[in-house]
């Protein structure tokens, strides 16, 4: 019943378990009793547990492991023989090859070591990170079940994007746009007075150019397109950064360095800190 990597994980999450108990209870930093026993038993729900965050490892540890544990069990391994037998089939299945080398591995060690970056440097690094490793981790999760899902790679790529576009698209606007607002009010913030109308000028007249280019050549070339897109949005976004790094350039407040005469704008209302005069009449 239980196949090899079945064994592997069930063995994980138990272990996990245990040490999840014994670490919640050992860094409790009191004497061990029924409470300590409560807080390692409901999660810490009711009683008390010790360090929280490496007891919230231990227990995603160990429901990840039991997780994948049953869907190890679910699908036999992965095992030919064993699919073969479930879908009763006369032959085993080709086994299909992975078209070529991925890219997402490499972009999960950045988000890894963002987050590892960010536990000194801030909590931004750290959620930028793990926004990465996510996305990454899934994506390859994507990419290799559908090179094996037939014995056609075109097939298998039509299937990947069917799935993924509707997903990979909205998500990609939405970074890109955010990235492109935040990078140009850091800039409109740190440049000076005359360079920020200068600026807010220039961009949406470069978008709309660079729009009217595209539509009056219908047939321009795809690589010089994505040449033009991906400097322009390295200009911006190092731009963004250079403004960030500055910081924000100093706004006087409105009104400094007029002489204080006692009414405000000459509208007649008198400043509390003003001098009162009464003068007798007839």
């Amino acid at each position: 019943m239980f196949t090899t990597g079945a064994k592997y994980f069930f063995g994980l999450a138990l272990f996990a378990l245990v040490a999840a108990a014994f670490y919640g209870g050992a860094t409790a930093g009191h004497e061990v009793n029924m409470d300590t026993l409560l807080g390692v038993v409901t999660l810490g729900y009711k009683g008390s547990v010790g360090d929280h965050l490496g007891y919230s490892v231990l227990v995603g540890l160990f429901f990840t492991s039991l997780f994948l544990g049953c869907v190890t069990i679910a699908f036999r391994d992965a095992d030919a023989d064993a699919v073969s037998q479930v879908v009763h089939a006369d032959a085993v299945p080709e086994a299909a090859v992975p078209q070529g080398p991925s890219s997402w591995p490499l972009l999960g060690a950045f988000g890894l070591g963002a987050v590892v970056v960010g536990v000194v440097v801030g909590a931004p690094l750290v959620i930028l990170g793990i926004g990465i490793l996510t996305a990454a981790t899934f994506e390859w999760a994507v990419k290799a079940w559908s090179e094996r899902a037939t014995a056609d790679p075109a097939v298998n790529r039509a299937i990947r994007n069917r799935i993924m576009y509707p997903v990979e698209f909205p998500v990609l606007a939405v970074v890109l746009i955010a990235t492109f607002v935040l990078s140009i009010s850091r800039l409109l913030i740190a440049l000076p007075k005359f360079g920020a109308y200068l600026l807010f000028g220039l961009v949406p007249a470069a978008i709309l150019l660079v729009g009217w280019l595209i539509s009056s050549r219908p047939r321009i070339h795809p690589t010089v397109l994505t040449v033009a897109l991906l400097v322009g949005g390295i200009a911006v976004l190092a731009g963004g950064v250079i403004g960030a790094a500055v910081g924000p350039r100093e706004i006087k407040p409105h009104g400094e360095g007029h002489e204080d005469t006692g009414v405000e704008g000459g509208s007649g209302v008198v400043s509390p800190g003003a001098p009162v005069v009464v003068r007798g009449g007839t």
